[in-house]
């Protein structure tokens, strides 16, 4: 779908070892891209990486383990992108995390936990990163969720950490349009992960019958919403979030 299209580009994926952060390193390597993706942990990125060898050996892929909110391990992060491969063309803000606490059970460090890799975390890496976009008209890409469209009824960090990241999408793409630095976001449905897999049936069918499509999303699917966000097809969109859910909509009923 997007062959050549990113060929000699530079592509950064945060949350990049499994899911929409592995099936968006993936689509960005097979349509010509050189791909640095980040974990949480060393060894899912070095699973990952491997997995990648195997698909192309000869893929421009690299992998490492940083605190996303440590801002000086973000800035030394991207002058060793620069060093590498000399740019940076895009940047996908993917990471993040959820809670399913109810609030009045809600921790304080619950909130924070959630609230820092979910937004925090995009702020430092957008903000360290403008300089390198600016050089190469490059763009961003921030995974949200439909949680933050519509609300949910338990776990409100999440929900309220995705609004606040699609309000930063917008306000950022606003800030740097006249700099030719595109920020878009894209809110994922239900999607076919890991974790989505180890819930009971149940609850699998009753999340369904809130998707019209009847069927949760494929992560590629998803990648293939950021590659176009990304791609010169998408050179006039700014400050937009696009939503890839099957026409999902929330049931009106108590939690």
């Amino acid at each position: 779908m997007f062959e050549n299209e990113f060929k000699d580009k530079v592509v950064l994926v945060t949350g990049g070892s499994r899911g929409i952060g592995f099936a968006t390193v993936k689509g960005f390597l097979a349509a010509g891209a050189k791909v640095y993706f980040l974990s949480h942990y060393e060894e899912t990125g070095a699973k990952a990486l491997a997995a990648l060898k195997e698909i192309n050996p000869d893929y421009e892929v690299m992998t490492k383990a940083i605190d996303l909110c440590d801002f000086k391990a973000v800035q030394a992060l991207y002058k060793e992108i620069e060093a590498k491969w000399g740019r940076l063309d895009v940047l996908v803000n993917n990471a993040g995390t959820d809670s399913s606490t109810w609030l009045t059970k809600l921790k304080q460090s619950e909130w924070d936990s959630v609230c820092d890799l979910n937004m925090k975390g995009p702020y430092t890496m957008i903000k360290y990163a403008i300089p390198y976009l600016v050089k190469t008209k490059g763009c961003v890409v921030n995974i949200a969720s439909v949680a933050g469209v519509y609300g949910s009824p338990t776990g409100l960090p999440y929900p309220a950490s995705k609004a606040g990241l699609i309000a930063m999408t917008k306000s950022i793409a606003y800030s740097f349009a006249n700099k030719g630095v595109r920020v878009n976001a894209v809110a994922p449905g239900v999607v076919a992960t890991d974790l989505v897999a180890n819930l009971p049936q149940f609850a699998k069918d009753s999340i369904g019958d809130t998707i019209p499509f009847k069927r949760f999303a494929q992560p590629e699917e998803i990648a293939n919403g950021i590659m176009f966000l990304s791609s010169s097809a998408a050179s006039y969109i700014t400050g937009v979030c696009l939503q890839i859910d099957g026409g999902y909509r929330p049931n009106n009923q108590p939690a």
